[in-house]
């Protein structure tokens, strides 16, 4: 059984399908007939009827009252299918030119827009150990080459969520090199932690000090993270860098750390 929204396709609203299977079924009817088997309310019927006769699906049959009989599906839905095409391609051919004016008029404004620089595209500013957390496992889950951290105290994560980080890397066989301070391994569980990290693959060294907290995500991008200098509770404000000259600095920056710092033996 034919579904009338299936004749939507060839342009039908769905009063207008109905009724033309309603008028299927029998030789003719009235518009009150069509109406009861069609489900359309009375006061459309005749409108859906004077449609569907413009569109040669239905004939009229003057009387009292007035008859309609359909007209064969194999000439009425050819019918239909020539015209919804020639709908379709006058549509297509109207798109086609509104898409080339508007092209015409907004290629300017884009051309005026790439000579702008916004600040913020490079940046992006974080506050809170929550939000600094979640950003920075999906900066380690984003790299691709090789992560480089500097660890000092206060610690912004957890003993758990520093496992997490340093695993997503580790896990997929980036280099991954970390600075910490002896204060910072000297942290309850933090030295366990890195013993069994350094078995992943980790490479560890000891600094004396540290300048602040840094972690460098191959040669794009670096996530620096500040304590708030009020005081009080630990409160932090990290900034995430996209840029490869910042990065490249920050990597010498490393490297001379690095180089000065002492292997890291295990178990403090």
């Amino acid at each position: 059984m034919v579904e009338a929204q299936e004749l939507a396709v060839l342009g039908l609203t769905s009063y207008e399908a109905a009724a033309y299977l309603a008028l299927l079924g029998r030789p003719e009817l009235a518009p009150a007939e069509v109406a009861a088997r069609g489900a359309i309310p009375r006061q459309r019927v005749y409108d859906v009827l004077a449609s569907l006769t413009a569109k040669g699906l239905c004939l009229a049959r003057d009387g009292s009252p007035r008859v309609y009989a359909a007209v064969a599906p194999a000439i009425a839905l050819e019918l239909l299918a020539g015209e919804r095409t020639a709908q379709l391609a006058r549509q297509r051919l109207e798109a086609e030119a509104a898409a080339a004016r508007l092209t015409q008029a907004l290629a300017p404004i884009f051309a005026g827009g790439r000579g702008q620089s916004d600040p913020l595209a490079y940046a992006e500013v974080l506050t809170g150990p929550t939000r600094i957390a979640h950003r920075a496992l999906a900066l380690a889950r984003g790299a691709t080459h090789r992560v480089h951290s500097c660890i000092t105290r206060p610690m912004i994560l957890s003993n758990e969520q520093n496992r997490t980080f340093m695993e997503a890397p580790l896990g997929r066989g980036l280099a991954y090199r970390a600075l910490c301070d002896a204060a910072t391994v000297a942290e309850p569980g933090f030295a366990p932690l890195l013993d069994s990290l350094c078995g992943q693959g980790l490479d560890v060294r000891l600094a004396d000090a540290l300048p602040l907290k840094m972690q460098a995500f191959d040669d794009a991008t670096v996530l620096l993270s500040m304590q708030d200098p009020a005081g009080g509770p630990p409160s932090f404000t990290a900034v995430v860098i996209h840029n490869r000259g910042v990065a490249a600095m920050l990597n010498l920056a490393f490297e001379q750390l690095w180089a000065g710092a002492r292997p890291y033996e295990g178990g403090v």
